[in-house]
């Protein structure tokens, strides 16, 4: 899953002030990173533009992190996910100051383990700021801090700004996003002439942002995420969610991009015993998908907890992901990640990832994506105990320390 774009337009409202010493997260030793299990990022800063960038805060070297959580206020899509992960991570890193930011007022306050701080202005506000390559406010959004990172396309245009690209669906394939998530192109771009790193999490997204947004390699900074250990969940309790023994599983939003109605609108080729669960947030496709599907063997379960989520994958028979365009794809690496067998389409960092072990569908080939979808169903294949200790290794740990690296980076 190159994880779902999540915006959330805020209303109006004034953050209270900071308090000292309420930014400050304790400092914690973390697990050191797995050698030769990750690409170690590339990132560099472009020289400081003047009264283009918030002084940064004097912190030493212990550098001061914003990170945007918007997305933890929304449904629990793909950003949701990698943003709690990686936050969470970076948390526990030693020499790190982490803090989150919020450019909306809705919704709780999330779950995570740093100090939070509400945006004294509202997103379309700073989004048409940051368009026009205004930043002089952003304390007012971030605090004072030495780097911002931006986790859903966005942040202010600066050479001391982190942005996370999970891929280019917005300028690719505007057809398949939201309003919202295409108005991100401006201020995005304006950010990339200002000097931002972008963070990619696939070598084909590295390659993309290079190419089509014109980002020196030197600001690519490529950090793979991390694939959270699937420890809660038990295959009969999946089975029992799913209703069938034998199950074809989707995980994640319901998009076009995700291609899910192909899966729904081949049921009737499946044998009787087998059914289609569909779990994930309701997204721009949700439609399409219950039409392809029809009264069909259709499961839809828009909600579930982590461990109703761990459960569906290990009672799988096969994890389907027949996705046109990808910036990562996490779900098939979950899946793998359990023993549970996957069909996928050759995107996002897939092919890098696990090609050598899996064989990857091309994406415009829906036909044979069936066909090999059908022989993973009358006969599931056994997932090597080498591939899941490789995608073992790629821990949020790793994808933490390489953050920092990136963001010490930016600091001096």
């Amino acid at each position: 899953m190159s994880p779902e774009h999540n915006d959330n337009p805020a209303p109006r409202a004034a953050a209270a002030p900071d308090t000292p010493g309420d930014n400050t997260v304790p400092r914690a030793t973390t697990a050191p990173a797995t050698p030769g299990k990750s690409t170690t990022p590339r990132a560099a800063t472009a020289p400081a533009t003047p009264g283009k960038s918030t002084a940064p805060a004097t912190s030493g070297d212990r550098p001061r992190v914003g990170i945007d959580v918007t997305a933890l206020v929304g449904p629990p899509s793909g950003i949701h996910q990698t943003t709690r992960a990686l936050v969470n991570a970076l948390g526990v890193v030693d020499g790190i100051d982490v803090r989150g930011w919020l450019l909306t007022l809705r919704g709780d306050r999330p779950d995570i383990e740093v100090p939070v701080r509400r945006s004294r202005m509202p997103a379309r506000v700073a989004h048409q700021l940051w368009q026009r390559n205004i930043c002089g406010l952003d304390r007012l959004i971030v605090g004072s801090v030495d780097v911002v990172h931006g986790t859903n396309f966005t942040a202010p245009p600066t050479e001391r700004s982190v942005i996370t690209v999970q891929d280019l669906s917005l300028l690719h394939h505007p057809q398949w996003c939201r309003p919202e998530v295409v108005a991100m192109v401006q201020p995005l771009r304006a950010a990339v002439a200002a000097g931002a790193t972008v963070h990619v999490t696939s070598s084909a997204v590295a390659k993309e942002v290079h190419a089509h947004l014109g980002v020196p390699e030197d600001r690519v900074a490529l950090v793979p995420h991390g694939v959270g250990p699937i420890v809660a969940g038990d295959a009969e309790t999946g089975r029992r969610l799913a209703g069938y023994d034998t199950y074809v599983l989707v995980l994640g939003t319901v998009e076009h991009r995700k291609n899910v109605a192909l899966i729904a609108d081949s049921l009737s080729s499946f044998p009787n015993d087998v059914g289609l669960v569909v779990a994930g947030p309701p997204g721009n496709a949700e439609s399409t998908l219950r039409a392809a599907a029809g009264d069909r063997r259709f499961v839809r379960l828009p909600t579930v907890t982590d461990a109703q989520r761990a459960s569906l994958l290990r009672g799988a028979t096969v994890l389907a992901f027949p996705s046109r365009y990808e910036g990562f794809g996490l779900p098939p690496l979950e899946a793998l990640s359990v023993g549970t067998p996957v069909v996928a389409t050759s995107v996002g960092a897939l092919p890098e990832l696990i090609g050598d072990q899996v064989t990857l569908v091309p994406d415009n080939n829906d036909a044979a994506f069936i066909e090999q979808l059908h022989a993973g169903i009358s006969t599931p294949s056994v997932v090597a105990t080498e591939l899941q200790a490789r995608i073992s290794a790629m821990t949020w740990q790793t994808a933490a320390q390489q953050m920092a690296h990136v963001y010490r980076n930016l600091k001096k």
